[in-house]
């Protein structure tokens, strides 16, 4: 990502960082959503010029697009990836809608990626960027929504996988359709978004989250509040 010359028609020109917009916008799509921050505001927050911002994303699609790359790479794959492993880590569905209510993981490990683990989520952020942007990605352009689509794609192949091994060590019910409850498990982790964007009370959204999960298990599992 290298820094390009914007030259204005009046005044001196002015470097803009690719890198730097990128990561003001990741920032406060995260915080506010990616519906909910105009250009003019990233332009803004970065300390560059909104023609310049146009002039090296093209459109407003593009730069949500690679904020939303971004965020895929350092926060949703190495995250996701753990779904490869079940023996390894059979309890990361669980572990992964517990940090999704609660906003933390203590002693909890999702992921040893660097890139996941060097992530600052802006304070006051609720719940998932990516998550909250598929809730709207019919309103985003065609880059975006792109972008978006083959993540979801990967996810549901990563859920599918994570429950035909949950059912071949006997934990999840025998009876699942695995591609059914891929999509059953990206309802759940919108649910959460949705009721977190609500303010709904975390050990309510834990109660219902409990109660969504009994179909999947043979045997009662309870996430704590």
């Amino acid at each position: 990502m290298g820094v390009n010359m914007i030259k204005r028609s009046v005044g001196r020109p002015k470097t803009l960082s690719r890198e730097h917009v990128i990561n003001t916008a990741f920032g406060e799509y995260w915080l506010h959503g990616i519906n909910n921050v105009p250009v003019s505001k990233v332009a803004l927050s970065s300390g560059v010029s909104r023609p310049g911002i146009y002039i090296e994303f093209k459109n407003e699609d593009t730069l949500k697009a690679e904020v939303l790359k971004k965020y895929i790479d350092e926060c949703a794959m190495p995250m996701h990836k753990y779904y490869d492993d079940y023996k390894k880590y059979p309890n990361q569905l669980l572990n992964h809608i517990y940090t999704l209510i609660n906003d933390r993981n203590d002693n909890i490990k999702l992921s040893d990626n660097l890139k996941y683990t060097s992530t600052e989520k802006p304070k006051n952020a609720i719940g998932c960027m990516l998550i909250r942007a598929i809730l709207l990605k019919f309103t985003l352009g065609p880059v975006s929504l792109k972008v978006i689509s083959d993540f979801e794609e990967y996810r549901l192949k990563q859920f599918k996988k994570y429950i035909i091994n949950a059912k071949n060590d006997e934990v999840f019910n025998k009876n699942l359709d695995p591609d059914f409850y891929a999509k059953y498990l990206q309802w759940v982790f919108a649910s959460i978004q949705i009721m977190r964007l609500n303010k709904s009370p975390k050990d309510e959204i834990t109660k219902i989250i409990n109660a969504s999960l009994i179909p999947l298990f043979k045997t009662t599992k309870m996430l704590n509040s």
